[in-house]
């Protein structure tokens, strides 16, 4: 989504910062970034996981950055929404317990701005959080499938 709303074109890495989206929104039933306007989006990210890098916002065919920086209001009511309601990543986390540290740990690693700094799938299922997690149940009865034809098939079943 990130490098949707940038214009930066999509790859695997995109499918990462979305997982990293939706197992954050399945540990607190909300929303990361719930807007549907691009500029309150990139707001938001900042607010929750740090500025946006320079060279990125740079790179950007968008018109929501000068200088490389976001060109956003902090007083407006969008602003002051953004404020009240965004918080840093971490501060998100409901227990001090490892099972929460290690998720908040996988999914900060997945919402990494630089796509080629940001975790990979396969990297991802060797994280710690997924350790208590057999390797038949996270790759199914059958394992990942040798073929194109095993893995089509296990994913239609």
């Amino acid at each position: 989504i990130f490098s949707c709303v940038l214009e930066l074109g999509w790859s695997q890495p995109c499918d990462v910062w979305s997982i990293g989206c939706i197992l954050f929104e399945l540990y607190l039933g909300i929303t990361l970034f719930q807007t549907h306007d691009n500029r309150e989006h990139l707001a938001m990210m900042q607010r929750i996981l740090g500025e946006i890098p320079v060279r990125m916002a740079r790179k950007t065919k968008t018109k929501y950055f000068y200088r490389g920086k976001l060109e956003w209001d902090e007083k407006s009511s969008a602003g002051r929404y953004v404020r009240d309601n965004c918080k840093p990543l971490m501060r998100y986390k409901q227990s001090d317990e490892s099972d929460h540290n290690y998720l908040f740990d996988l999914v900060f690693k997945m919402l990494e701005y630089e796509p080629s700094e940001r975790i990979t799938l396969k990297e991802a299922l060797q994280h710690p959080f997924f350790e208590k997690i057999s390797p038949q149940q996270l790759l199914g009865e059958h394992g990942a499938g040798d073929t194109k034809r095993e893995r089509s098939l296990s994913l239609s079943r």
